[in-house]
């Protein structure tokens, strides 16, 4: 069985979060996610004792909360703000729109 991709924040996050008119910490509160987990998403190399990803949970709870502020579809934030790795040790933690990356439908 295939290992699940990797998801992280796509480098627009910070942002997208801050056109809509709110803090990192306060987006965070309102996604019910911790600030903490938000930074390690944003900065894992300042964050040494976190290992891989973000859970899909996660994922779905910071999308569903932008879109709830932007006025989207949860489905489009996630495509904004979401991306998935194909091959995590060769792509950016940080996630860019490239070949390794591929924006979740």
């Amino acid at each position: 069985m295939p290992k699940s991709p990797r998801l992280c924040l796509t480098a627009q996050f910070p942002d997208l979060i801050a056109q809509a008119g709110v803090s990192q910490r306060g987006f965070a509160r309102r996604a019910g996610v911790s600030f903490s987990t938000i930074m390690g998403l944003l900065h894992p190399e300042l964050h040494p004792g976190r290992r891989g990803g973000m859970q899909r949970r996660t994922a779905w709870l910071i999308a569903a909360t932008y879109a709830d502020i932007v006025g989207i579809d949860a489905t489009h934030a996630f495509r904004l703000l979401i991306a998935e790795l194909r091959d995590p040790l060769k792509a950016s933690p940080l996630a860019a729109s490239t070949d390794e990356t591929v924006q979740l439908s």
